[in-house]
């Protein structure tokens, strides 16, 4: 397999991954980010996180994908369980990402080792400007020839054009106006509001949104999820080629997981409840470096 970063559709076969790590978490409770209403009824115990992200592994290596995770920062980082949001991959390219936390910038030590380790022509990583450019790789959806990267409390316009001018002539860049000033409406990032999955198909939540642009309307059939399904991130799905996904096992994706086989997907359900609790599913613990095209 080629050693290079290489991403272009959302649901190419997956190969090369980073998922989270878990040892060390919640160290020191004062570095632990709480951003949603689970967290503050309670942080997940770290025998509950390793016996999730262990099975979760367990799957992506009997599908043939080469599984990696961060090292350890440590001193001040000890939550490494979505990696998904310190950095993207797009076309042949690694952007690392501007946190809105300052804190979780850190965070990206944890990966260097792996991505550097990756072959290509130079400039294949990029590091935006520091500036007011805030960019998160959860706001950031690459698939059929376009980018999707929602407008959020983690991504702002001015990172926006950063993408647009490092990869306007390349993919279609496409902002969405994501409805997450509410906290009562729970959205993160983009990636828990709207998935592309299959060959053409996309789970969303509609509301989420403050208006659903024509690119997605008009290039994939949409599949609803209702405010509780969101809630309990049932967009928030890994899809490790066109026909296989991994999705939570949890009552509140249920009806989302289902509609998934409908169309004839595989949905491969594991018990993930430890991450979630802290704002992340499967998309948000990984961090994809290469997919390949069938094609």
């Amino acid at each position: 397999m080629p050693n290079i970063f290489s991403q272009f559709n959302e649901t190419d076969l997956l190969q090369k991954v980073i998922i989270g790590r878990y040892e060390g978490y919640r160290k020191v409770d004062e570095y632990v980010e709480i951003i949603n209403k689970s967290q503050k009824e309670g942080l997940p115990s770290l025998n509950q996180l390793e016996s999730e992200f262990e099975a979760f592994s367990e799957v992506l290596a009997a599908h043939g994908v080469e599984v990696l995770t961060p090292d350890y920062v440590g001193k001040f980082v000890y939550d490494q369980l979505t990696p998904r949001d310190i950095g993207v991959t797009i076309g042949n390219r690694f952007v690392i990402c501007n946190m809105a936390k300052r804190s979780r910038r850190y965070e990206a030590t944890g990966i260097f080792r792996h991505i550097l380790s990756m072959e290509g022509e130079e400039p294949n990583i990029l590091l935006p400007p520091e500036n007011n450019m805030l960019l998160e790789g959860g706001d950031i959806i690459v698939d059929k020839g376009r980018i999707f990267v929602g407008i959020t409390q983690r991504t702002n316009r001015a990172g926006i054009e950063f993408l647009n001018s490092f990869f306007g002539d390349e993919f279609e860049v496409i902002p969405v106006q994501c409805d997450s000033f509410d906290e009562k409406e729970q959205v993160l990032h983009l990636d828990c509001i709207f998935n592309p999955v299959g060959p053409g198909h996309a789970l969303i939540y509609p509301q989420g949104m403050k208006e659903i642009p024509d690119a997605i309307t008009q290039n994939y059939k949409l599949i609803e999820v209702d405010e509780k399904a969101q809630q309990f991130l049932a967009t928030n799905v890994l899809s490790l080629n066109e026909e296989t996904i991994i999705s939570r096992d949890h009552p509140a994706c249920r009806a989302a997981n289902e509609a998934l086989r409908e169309i004839g997907l595989e949905v491969i359900t594991l018990p993930f409840d430890g991450a979630p609790a802290t704002g992340g599913s499967f998309r948000c613990c990984s961090l994809p470096l290469i997919r390949s095209s069938s094609d």
